[in-house]
């Protein structure tokens, strides 16, 4: 027996009462639970909508979305985690690997026009948190999609937020061990490794946020 356009809207209100904000949640939870629910009448057809529905709820317990919405959500994490971690190998490899080796001779040779070297690492950071700074306000572009909420998109923040913890680890270390940096240019190729590094962690995440953006306008229909 088949629910009607009512019912699942209100199998639909149901789960969006259990704190469940994701659209993307709240349209698999309620197929998933229409499904059973259609079972069961199929089983007994004598019983009222608000019973069928009444023993679906019983089957999962009080805690079953919040437990499906946890799972999702490491789900989601790593397979962000691994989509970016491909990515950035794709840099590392050739023939992409000669511009992200160029960039660090850039920086590099740059360093020899400043006499605290200290200060131009702070410069270099300081540029990429800015730049990680737009890839959050782009990221916040699509924190709702027609006034709706995905936990696919909140996930991806993540993503968006190590080459800001780069900064912040590059330019703290640099205040903490300031005085027994030596002055030697050759001491501080790490950080311009890191900083490009970084620099592939903002474009990638970039990419994913964009990326995951475009798979949800197209599967759900939304502008």
């Amino acid at each position: 027996m088949k629910l009607t356009t009512k019912q699942v809207d209100a199998v639909f209100d149901y789960v969006a009462s259990h704190d469940i904000k994701w659209y993307e949640l709240q349209i698999e939870l309620t197929d998933h639970l229409v499904s059973i629910m259609e079972e069961m009448w199929k089983q007994d057809t004598k019983l009222s909508f608000h019973q069928v529905k009444y023993q679906a709820e019983e089957r999962f317990g009080r805690n079953y979305f919040k437990e499906i919405e946890a799972e999702r959500r490491k789900i989601l994490q790593k397979q962000f985690n691994l989509n970016q971690r491909k990515m950035v190998s794709e840099y590392l490899k050739f023939p992409k690997i000669a511009l992200s080796i160029l960039m660090v001779f850039v920086v590099y040779r740059i360093s020899f026009y400043f006499e605290d070297i200290s200060f131009y690492i702070k410069i270099l950071y300081g540029t990429l948190l800015t730049l990680s700074m737009l890839t959050m306000i782009n990221w916040y572009r699509y924190r709702k999609i027609n006034g709706k909420k995905f936990l696919s998109l909140e996930t991806v923040l993540k993503v968006n937020n190590r080459s800001m913890s780069f900064s912040y680890f590059a330019i703290v270390l640099v205040n903490s061990f300031k005085e027994t940096f030596p002055e030697n240019y050759l001491f501080y190729i790490p950080f311009y490794f890191l900083w490009v590094l970084g620099i592939l962690l903002i474009i990638t995440g970039y990419q994913i946020t964009n990326k995951v953006a475009s798979r949800i306008k197209n599967q759900y229909q939304l502008i």
